[in-house]
Parts: structure tokens; C-alpha cells; sequence
């Protein structure tokens, strides 16, 4: 019964608290109406009219669209990338300071250039999104690739693994749970870029609703746009973590076995 309790508890203030402030919202916003302060059924009128008919498929579906695009071709880019550096370490001189300057590059710097090279149009935002989001997936694969098991290496070496194989079904597999990490990190970067590409020059998605309903005093489609996309942050989260659950499944044992003190 005490275990339950101590995990109930978190929770229960969690809910309560997140009860009071809407509480206080409402009333604030009933009591002193305020353009910037709606109440929240407008919010939440906003929010479900968000997720269907026409706003779903003007403002979400483009915003998603572009950030599977980019953020599947960031992880795919930085983990190859990564692998291939972080085992290669004969590359690693040559390559490395490049990444090191070019991470440093906000990629909110980068979008008047890029509007120059790709104009208005969704590669332009591909691109803006992929470049902010690799950098974090590329260094974590670099960093599992050299904290990879020396008797791992060794096995494969002793089986004559061509370098292809080795990195395929060896190093790769071994680094997954800093590439995971990586990617985790590169996710958030991705959800903000994808809105700060869509601010700038553009007819459509989610960051165009929020500008263009802020632009027009319509505060409450404001407020449903940004819950609309932690929703999509939340649920992408959730997703990854079931996802990384179930791949990195052997790791875990694997750690139980290297680790005396594990379970």
C-alpha cells in the first residue's frame, strides 16, 4: 500500500495543481476580460476546431509533414554520419572541427539564407528543421560509437567482419542507446524549428495559424495553436519511448549482465 501511495501522491498534486491555475484562469478571464487572457471553453473551441475539418489540413497536416521529412532525414543523416566518424577515427580530423563550427550555428540564423537558396517553399523549411535537429543525433552516434564494447570489436575482428559489417551489425546496434538519446534531444529542437520556419513567408501550418490569428487580435486560436502543438510534442514523445522501449529491449539485459549490481 505505501508504494502506491508515494506514486499516487505525485500525481494527485499534479492534477491539483494543474486544476487550480485553470481555476484562476477562468476566473480572471470572466472577472477582468482581457484581449491576451480568454476563457477557456474559446480556448478549447479553438483547440478541437484545430483538429478537424479544413484547419487540420491547411495548419496541421503541412507542419507534419515537414517535420517527418526533416527529422526522419536528421536521424538517418547524423547516425550514419556519426557511426561513421566516431569508428573511423582516421576521419575524425578532418571532419570534426566542421561540426564543431557548424553546431554552434543557430539554425534561426540560417532561414534568411536559406529563403534565399530554396525560396518560400517546404525545402527551405526541410531544410532549416533537418539542420537544427542533427547536430544533437550526430554527436550522441559518435559518442556511442566509440564507447562501444572492446570485446565486441574483438569478436568481430576475430571473425574477419568486413568494415561495412562491422559498423552495420556491430557498432551500430552497440551505439543505439546514444543515438536514442540523441534523438530525443533533436525531437524538441525539430517541434521548434518547424514552427520558426512556418513564420516567415508562409501560407500554411501551424506557426502561420498562430502569426496570422495574433495578427488578427483572435487570442484564444492562439492559445489552441500552441496546445495543439505540445499535443503533437506530447504524443511524438510518447511514441518515441514506446519505440525505444522496445529496440533497446536487449540492452537492458545487457546491462543486468555486465552490471553485478544490477537486477
Amino acid at each position: 500500500m505505501i508504494p502506491n501511495r508515494a506514486h499516487i501522491a505525485p500525481f494527485a498534486w499534479q492534477i491539483g495543481v494543474t486544476a487550480g491555475l485553470l481555476v484562476l484562469w477562468q476566473w480572471v478571464a470572466v472577472m477582468h476580460p482581457a484581449p491576451y487572457l480568454p476563457p477557456l471553453q474559446n480556448i478549447a473551441l479553438g483547440y478541437f476546431r484545430l483538429l478537424h475539418g479544413d484547419l487540420f489540413w491547411s495548419a496541421i497536416v503541412p507542419s507534419l509533414y515537414r517535420l517527418a521529412v526533416a527529422f526522419l532525414a536528421a536521424v538517418l543523416l547524423g547516425s550514419l554520419a556519426g557511426i561513421a566518424i566516431g569508428s573511423l577515427r582516421a576521419l575524425e580530423p578532418w571532419v570534426r572541427p566542421v561540426f564543431e563550427y557548424l553546431r554552434f550555428i543557430p539554425a534561426v540564423a540560417i532561414l534568411p539564407a536559406s529563403l534565399l537558396l530554396f525560396g518560400a517553399t517546404d525545402k527551405m523549411r526541410i531544410f532549416v528543421i533537418a539542420f537544427g535537429s542533427i547536430f544533437p543525433v550526430l554527436l550522441a552516434a559518435i559518442d556511442g560509437a566509440r564507447r562501444v564494447e572492446p570485446m565486441l570489436l574483438d569478436v568481430a575482428r576475430v571473425n574477419r567482419l568486413k568494415v561495412p559489417k562491422l559498423l552495420f551489425c556491430v557498432v551500430l546496434p552497440a551505439a543505439l542507446p546514444s543515438i536514442f538519446a540523441g534523438v530525443r534531444i533533436a525531437l524538441s529542437i525539430a517541434l521548434v524549428m518547424m514552427v520558426i520556419s512556418e513564420l516567415i513567408a508562409a501560407d500554411d501550418g501551424l506557426g502561420f495559424y498562430i502569426l496570422r490569428n495574433q495578427r488578427l487580435f483572435l487570442t484564444a486560436n492562439v492559445y489552441a495553436g500552441v496546445l495543439v502543438i505540445g499535443t503533437i510534442g506530447f504524443g511524438l514523445t510518447f511514441a518515441l519511448l514506446s519505440l525505444e522501449k522496445r529496440v533497446l529491449a536487449w540492452h537492458r539485459g545487457w546491462r543486468g549482465l555486465l552490471d553485478p549490481k544490477g537486477a
